[in-house]
């Protein structure tokens, strides 16, 4: 694998609407062998009573779908910490940064509605660097959709 892309609520919503630029954006990904991932968690934010199971299921069937283990959760937590954040309208953003920080497969790049707060989780974590210029291995890019 050549990167991980992990997909927020937003993004995953986009995906399962199929949303032609989420669908150009992830076939791109596959092609240049990308990892696409979502936390556990994501489904919880993105799946209602307007989302049709079959899809649904179809859409989780082709992404990796990492759990919430208890490390990864201690991690999220000490990111809202860092960030001086708390409260469940930022948990499941600190999960899905979380899991771009523990992604096994570098670079992680986090596509999101919310880059300022995802931006905010990160801190020292985020890829900062400039086009054109590599950034550090463990560094996180944050992308808006």
């Amino acid at each position: 694998m050549s990167g991980t892309l992990i997909l927020d609520s937003e993004a995953l919503s986009l995906h399962l609407r199929a949303d032609r630029k989420m669908a150009a954006r992830l076939t791109a990904a596959l092609r240049e062998d990308v990892r696409i991932a979502i936390t556990a968690a994501t489904i919880v934010e993105a799946d209602h009573a307007g989302v049709h199971r079959a899809r649904l299921d179809w859409v989780l069937s082709r992404l990796t779908v990492v759990p919430l283990s208890q490390d990864l959760a201690r991690s999220a937590s000490s990111l809202l910490k860092d960030a001086d954040r708390h409260g469940h309208e930022h948990a499941i953003d600190a999960m899905v940064a979380a899991t771009a920080l523990d992604a096994e497969d570098k670079p992680a790049t986090v596509l999101t509605s919310d880059p300022d707060d995802l931006s905010a989780l990160l801190a020292d974590h985020l890829d900062r660097t400039g086009p054109g210029r590599e950034a550090p291995p463990s560094a996180v890019r944050v992308v808006s959709v």
